[in-house]
C-alpha cells in the first residue's frame, strides 16, 4: 500500500471501483504520501501553621513563623531542602580514580565495587549508583514525565521520543537545571580526569523509548564528539532483559564492519555508561518489547576542540546486489503476460490512465495486480520449500535481511523472476511510464528478499543521485498490512541530513508498486511485535541506459 508523506506522517488511501469510465475506476491505491527562590518573607503567610485548641476554646491561634516568635520549636515546620545531584563520594577517592585511570589508559578490563571497564569490543565504562541521592532522580524523572514535551524522532536509523537539548530546558524545572549543571561541570570534569581527554562542552537530551522503539547500529562519529554517555532513569518497576531496550555492543569483522552483538547492558536506574567515540564504537539500542514500561535516559556527548580523525572502512556491495552497478539486459523468455497479469491492467484504456497518473505523480500502486492462482503458487513455494537458499546481507549498519541465492531455483520461482526480466515486462512498463525501456541500453537489477522481525534496509552511502530508476516493489506472504509493524519502504529527499518523506509503501500482498525514483529509498525496521513473522519482497530497478 503506497502513501504520500509529509514530515513522516502517513495517510491511508481509499480503494477505487473496478471500471474504466474515468481514472477513479482503476483498482489502484492513490495516496498523497531555575530560577531564583522568592524572598522568604513572601512565603510566611502561606507557611502559617494552624493549631487546634481544646473544644472549650472557640478561637484559633495562628502560629506565625517570624524568627522572633517564641513558639515551641517542635511545632516549626522544617523547610524542604532542594535536592542536588552529586557523585557518590567513593568515586572521588584517590584509590578509585587511580584504578580507573590506570586501567583506562592500559585498555584493561576492570571490575570494582559498582564499577566496570570493558575493553572489548571497544572501551566502555559502567558506573552503578552514580549519584549518592536517588531521591533526586525520582524528582527529576517526575519532572521529565510531567513537564517536558517529547518529540517523536523517526528516521531510517531510529524511532523513539526525545526532548530538546537540556540547555533549553533549564528554566523549566529546578531538577533539570541541576542535572544539566552537574553533567557539564562535575561529571565532565570527572570523566576528563579518568580518560585524560580534554573535554570542552556538552550536548545532552532526554530520550524516551516505548513499546517497539529502537535505535539501530551506528558509531556516533560526527564532528567534535569525543565521549558518548548515558544516564539511566528507570523507575521503581526496574528493567529486565525481556523488556528489550538493552545497549548492545558490536564486534567487527575482518573488513572493519560491525557484525555480532558481544555484550548487552540492561538499563538500570542511576547507572552511567560512557565510551569514546571511535570507528570501533558500534552500538545500538535494542527494540523495547515491554508494553507497559518506559526506557528513560539522559544521553549525549562530551565534545572536544580537536577530535581525532578516524578512517571509516569503505563498503563494497556484492555484484548481484541492488546497491551494485551490475545490471541485466532484458531477455527473450517464453512468458505470457495474460497468464500472470489481470486483464484490467492490460486493457489499453487502463494503461493510458495508469500512464497519466504516473506522469503526474511519479508513482502508482496497482492493487491485486497478479492473477490469484500463479501468485499463490509462488507465495506458497517461498514459504514451504525448505531447499531454497537464503543468505544474510551485510554489513549490519547498512542493512539486515536475507536474499535468495539464484544459482538453483525451483521452476515456479525461476519463471516468476523471468517475468520481470522479460522483453514483455519491459514493454509493458514502457507503456505504463513512456520511459525508453524498449531500447537496447535498457537494463534492470533485482533482489528477492526474505524479511523477518529485526530486518531493515538503511539509506547507506549508495549514490542515489547517479541515475533515476523505475522501481517495482511486490510483497508476498503478508496478507494483512495490519499484521506488520514497521517494514514500510520510504522514498525521501536528503538535504543537509534532513529526510523528507515523499512516498511510503506498506507491505501488502499482491500490489504492484511502481515508483519513478529520483530520490533515496530505505525500508524501516520490522518490529518483533508484529503478528506477521515472515514475508517476502521483490524489488526491481529499471533504467533506460
Amino acid at each position: 500500500m503506497m502513501d504520500h508523506e509529509e514530515d513522516g506522517n502517513e495517510q491511508k488511501g481509499s480503494e477505487s471501483e473496478e471500471c474504466f469510465e474515468d481514472e477513479e475506476a482503476i483498482t489502484y491505491l492513490e495516496e498523497s504520501s531555575e530560577s531564583e527562590t522568592e524572598p522568604e518573607g513572601n512565603l510566611w503567610d502561606v507557611d502559617c501553621k494552624i493549631l487546634s485548641l481544646p473544644s472549650v476554646t472557640n478561637g484559633l491561634i495562628g502560629c506565625h513563623l517570624m524568627p522572633t516568635c517564641e513558639n515551641d520549636q517542635d511545632l516549626h515546620p522544617k523547610k524542604k531542602l532542594k535536592l542536588q545531584p552529586s557523585l557518590r563520594e567513593d568515586l572521588l577517592s584517590k584509590p578509585s580514580i587511580n584504578a580507573l585511570q590506570n586501567n583506562w589508559k592500559s585498555n584493561n578490563s576492570f571490575v570494582g565495587q559498582s564499577l566496570e571497564i570493558i575493553s572489548s569490543p571497544f572501551k566502555v565504562c559502567i558506573v552503578k549508583d552514580l549519584l549518592d541521592n536517588t531521591s533526586f532522580l525520582n524528582e527529576l524523572r517526575e519532572k521529565f514525565y510531567n513537564e517536558v514535551s517529547f518529540r517523536m524522532r523517526s528516521l531510517d536509523l531510529y524511532e523513539f521520543f526525545q526532548s530538546t537539548d537540556l540547555k533549553h530546558l533549564v528554566d523549566l524545572a529546578e531538577p533539570i537545571r541541576a542535572i544539566y549543571e552537574f553533567l557539564k561541570n562535575d561529571l565532565m570534569t570527572w570523566v576528563s580526569t579518568i580518560t585524560g581527554y580534554e573535554l570542552t562542552h556538552i550536548s545532552a537530551s532526554c530520550s524516551l523509548y516505548t513499546d517497539s522503539d529502537y535505535l539501530l547500529v551506528h558509531d556516533d562519529l560526527r564532528e567534535d564528539r569525543m565521549v558518548a554517555f548515558i544516564l539511566y532513569l528507570t523507575d521503581e518497576y526496574g528493567w529486565k532483559e525481556s523488556d528489550g531496550g538493552s545497549l548492545q555492543l558490536f564486534s567487527k569483522d575482518e573488513n572493519g564492519q560491525p557484525c555480532d552483538v558481544v555484550r548487552s547492558i540492561i538499563p538500570v536506574n542511576n547507572q552511567l555508561i560512557f565510551f569514546p567515540v571511535t570507528n570501533e564504537s558500534y552500538h545500538q539500542v535494542a527494540e523495547v518489547t515491554s508494553l507497559n514500561k518506559y526506557r528513560l535516559s539522559i544521553n549525549g556527548w562530551f565534545h572536544t576542540k580537536a577530535p581525532p580523525v578516524f578512517e571509516v572502512p569503505r563498503h563494497v556491495p556484492l555484484n548481484d546486489s541492488l546497491y551494485s552497478n551490475k545490471y541485466k539486459q532484458s531477455k527473450k523468455v517464453n512468458v505470457d503476460l495474460e497468464v500472470w497479469v489481470r486483464d484490467e491492467y492490460l486493457d489499453n484504456k487502463a494503461i493510458k490512465l495508469i500512464q497519466n497518473h504516473i506522469e503526474e505523480n511519479s508513482e502508482i500502486s496497482l492493487k491485486s495486480f497478479f492473477i490469484d492462482e500463479p501468485f499463490k503458487e509462488v507465495s506458497c513455494t517461498l514459504q514451504e520449500d525448505n531447499n531454497l537458499i537464503w543468505r544474510k546481507v551485510a554489513p549490519i549498519n547498512r542493512y539486515n535481511y536475507e536474499v535468495m541465492d539464484l544459482t538453483k531455483l525451483p521452476f515456479v520461482i525461476e519463471r516468476f523472476l523471468d517475468l520481470f526480466q522479460s522483453n514483455q515486462m519491459f514493454q509493458l512498463l514502457r507503456k505504463y511510464t513512456e520511459l525508453d525501456l524498449h531500447k537496447k541500453k535498457a537494463c534492470m537489477k533485482f533482489e528477492l528478499q526474505r524479511w523477518t522481525p529485526g530486518s531493515y534496509a538503511l539509506l547507506t552511502d549508495y549514490d542515489w543521485k547517479e541515475r533515476n530508476e523505475l522501481d517495482l516493489i511486490i510483497h508476498l506472504g503478508c496478507k494483512k498490512n495490519s499484521d506488520v509493524i514497521g517494514a514500510r519502504t520510504q522514498y525521501v529527499t536528503i538535504e543537509d541530513q534532513i529526510q523528507n518523506a515523499l512516498i511510503t509503501i506498506e507491505p501488502e500482498e499482491n500490489n504492484l508498486n511502481i515508483v519513478y525514483r529520483d530520490s533515496a529509498r530505505f525500508t524501516k525496521y520490522f518490529s518483533k511485535q508484529s503478528k506477521c513473522k515472515c514475508f517476502y519482497t521483490l524489488i526491481c530497478s529499471y533504467s533506460e541506459n
